[in-house]
């Protein structure tokens, strides 16, 4: 009697780990991976050469990690410096993201918007739909950028 009572609470506390983990392992990347995949692509769209562009680039940064924080690290002066010269402002909409795939620790997330853009060239404002997939890893329970690709850009 006492191994069947032994052996019926190991069994159920198996089923009831097991119940409790699949869908996690299953799952893909949770939603605040999508919402940070949103956020990011409306922060890198939206800028003013006028207006806070040491700004601009903080929150950029402060939303990426590893290859693309180096990489827009090291651009970032020569980038600025064109941005004001070009006088480039820009403003995002219609942004919706998706995720494509991820799990607890990665995510690539596809992030759509309209981006208007004006410059010196250009002082009518410009509409370019965008495509922007974004892959992000869960640092410290923040999601952050670690590569972006798109091919408009």
């Amino acid at each position: 009697m006492f191994r069947t009572g032994v052996l019926g609470s190991l069994l159920g506390s198996i089923a009831v780990a097991a119940v409790i983990v699949a869908p996690n392992a299953a799952a893909g990347p949770p939603d605040t991976a999508r919402l940070a995949g949103c956020d990011f692509g409306r922060e890198v769209s939206t800028y003013d050469h006028a207006h806070d562009l040491d700004g601009y680039f903080q929150r950029v940064l402060d939303r990426s990690t590893g290859t693309f924080h180096a990489e827009f690290t090291q651009s970032r002066d020569a980038l600025a410096a064109a941005m004001r010269q070009a006088e480039v402002r820009s403003t995002a909409e219609n942004i919706t993201c998706g995720a494509v795939s991820g799990d607890l620790l990665n995510a690539n997330i596809l992030v759509t918007l309209t981006q208007i853009r004006t410059n010196a060239n250009s002082p009518e404002p410009q509409r370019l739909n965008l495509a922007i997939n974004v892959e992000l890893t869960n640092v410290w329970g923040r999601w952050l950028v670690r590569e972006l690709d798109s091919p408009m850009l």
